[in-house]
């Protein structure tokens, strides 16, 4: 029999939603669809980490709204 397979995802809620207390509604939405959720962390990321995550995307012209 084979293993079921497992995927991990990273959500990043943006600073404007977490102002707006959006953050249970997005965790609920998931939630509400079956996703298991295993951990959260509330953290301020700098702005050459979100370069560097958001590299395949920042030539595009909405990069610096992001």
């Amino acid at each position: 029999m084979s293993q079921p397979i497992h995927e991990k995802s990273l959500i990043i809620i943006k600073p404007d939603a977490v102002q707006r207390n959006l953050i249970g509604e997005i965790v609920g939405r998931f939630e509400k669809k079956g996703l298991k959720i295993v951990g959260l962390k509330m953290m301020s990321v700098e702005a050459a980490t979100l370069e560097e995550h958001y590299a395949h995307i920042n030539d595009k012209p909405f990069f610096p709204g992001i």
